[in-house]
């Protein structure tokens, strides 16, 4: 059991950030590559909110949470996801060697007609990659 848990964190550590993938996707497409590309983590529909559209998603170890942010015609226009703090080191050093630093905690980059802003929040416990459409070209 303790073989299975850390290998599941291991691949959750090593596993790229790749939300810039879903600004612009629909809600459909998002549904169909959570499920393929990010098995371990679970849809969670429990939650209704009238401000804000998005889809949750959580890892069964609570280490990762995941809310994809949709607008009004059912587009991704920013995904925040949350981490635990072990993977805190690994996951700036990918951000860095990704994208393009805007400052501390922060980097950009341009996917098609779009220029995203990624952001990093650390807390005691956990840490926050929030990617928004900052532009669309």
């Amino acid at each position: 059991m303790k073989k299975l848990l850390l290998s599941i964190i291991i691949v959750l550590v090593l596993v790229p950030a790749e939300a810039q993938e879903f600004i612009g996707l629909t809600g459909k497409s998002i549904r169909e590559t959570m499920a393929r590309d990010n098995p371990g983590l679970t849809p969670d529909n429990s939650v209704r909110n009238e401000v804000y559209r998005y889809l949750k998603y959580y890892s069964g170890d609570d280490n990762e949470t995941w809310l994809i942010f949709l607008d009004d015609r059912d587009r991704c226009n920013g995904v925040r996801i949350t981490y635990g703090i072990s993977g805190y080191d690994a996951r700036v050093k990918e951000l860095n060697e990704r994208y393009e630093s805007a400052g501390v905690n922060e980097w950009s980059y341009r996917s098609g007609w779009n220029v995203i802003t990624v952001k990093l929040k650390r807390d005691e416990w956990f840490f926050t990659v929030t990617h928004v459409l900052l532009q669309h070209l």
